[in-house]
C-alpha cells in the first residue's frame, strides 16, 4: 500500500476548437512546462456497490466522496501491474490509497465474479477491508494521456483525449466489444501537493478557460444511459 499524500486537482474540459490555444498557453507559461513521461493509454475499471452510491456521491458533489477503481496501462486486454485505487476527496483536497493486486481476465471464458474474487484474495487484509461492498463492475474507461510538469516540479499537467467507456453493468463477462465516446473534447488536469496551492491558483488565473467539475465515471454512466 502506498501512503496517501493530499493534493489539489483542477480539471478543465477543452473544446477541440480551443485545444491549440490552451496548449500554447501551457507551453509558453513562465513555469516552463515540459514533457515528463511518454504518452500512454490509461485503463480504469470503476467499481461501485449495488446502489451506485459512489456515483451518487460524485453526482451530488458532497464534500467527502470517493471512487473505487482498478487501473492499468497500455494494452486494454492484457493487464500488467494493475493497482486498486481508492480515490478520496474532502474539502477540495484529494488523496489516493493504492494497492497492487492480481487482476487477470486473459481467459475470456471467466466471469466477473471469479476475476474479482481472485483480485480480492490477492490483497492484504487492509485492502480487503477498504474494498468493502464496492465490488460491482460498472464501466471501463480508456483514454490517451500526455504528461507535463513545471520545471520547478511543483505542478503536474495531463491532457486526456479519445476518452471512451465500455459498459460492464449487464455483462457477466468482460465487455470490450462496444465502446461509447465521452465526447469531442480534451480534459486538462492540473495537480499539485497541498503546500503549493498558491502556485496552482496563480497558474489557473492565467488560463484562457475556466475549471469546472468533471468526473469520467459520472460522465461515463451518463453517456451509457443516453446511448
Amino acid at each position: 500500500m502506498t501512503q496517501p499524500s493530499r493534493r489539489f486537482e483542477v480539471k478543465i474540459p477543452i473544446p477541440l476548437n480551443r485545444l491549440h490555444t490552451v496548449q500554447a498557453w501551457l507551453n509558453t507559461h513562465a513555469l516552463g512546462f515540459e514533457k515528463r513521461y511518454p504518452d500512454r493509454s490509461v485503463n480504469s475499471l470503476y467499481l461501485d456497490d449495488a446502489h451506485l452510491e459512489r456515483y451518487e456521491e460524485n453526482l451530488s458533489g458532497i464534500s467527502f466522496r470517493k471512487k473505487v477503481r482498478i487501473r492499468w496501462y497500455d494494452d486494454l486486454a492484457d493487464v500488467n501491474n494493475a493497482k486498486l485505487e481508492f480515490k478520496h476527496r474532502e474539502a477540495g483536497k484529494g488523496y489516493k490509497v493504492t494497492f497492487g493486486l492480481d487482476f487477470d481476465f486473459s481467459n475470456n471464458r471467466v466471469q466477473w465474479p471469479s476475476i474479482l474474487r481472485d483480485a480480492y484474495r490477492s490483497l492484504p487484509h487492509r485492502g480487503q477491508i477498504l474494498w468493502g461492498n464496492e465490488q460491482m463492475p460498472v464501466l471501463i474507461c480508456r483514454y490517451q494521456r500526455q504528461y507535463f510538469e513545471s520545471t520547478c516540479r511543483r505542478i503536474r499537467a495531463t491532457f486526456d483525449q479519445d476518452m471512451h467507456v465500455y459498459d460492464q453493468r449487464y455483462h457477466a463477462k468482460l465487455n470490450l466489444h462496444k465502446q461509447v465516446s465521452l465526447g469531442a473534447y480534451v480534459l486538462l488536469e492540473l495537480k499539485t501537493d497541498e503546500q503549493y496551492e498558491p502556485d496552482l491558483a496563480a497558474l489557473i488565473a492565467t488560463c484562457p478557460l475556466r475549471p469546472s467539475r468533471h468526473s469520467k465515471y459520472v460522465n461515463g454512466i451518463r453517456m451509457l444511459t443516453w446511448y
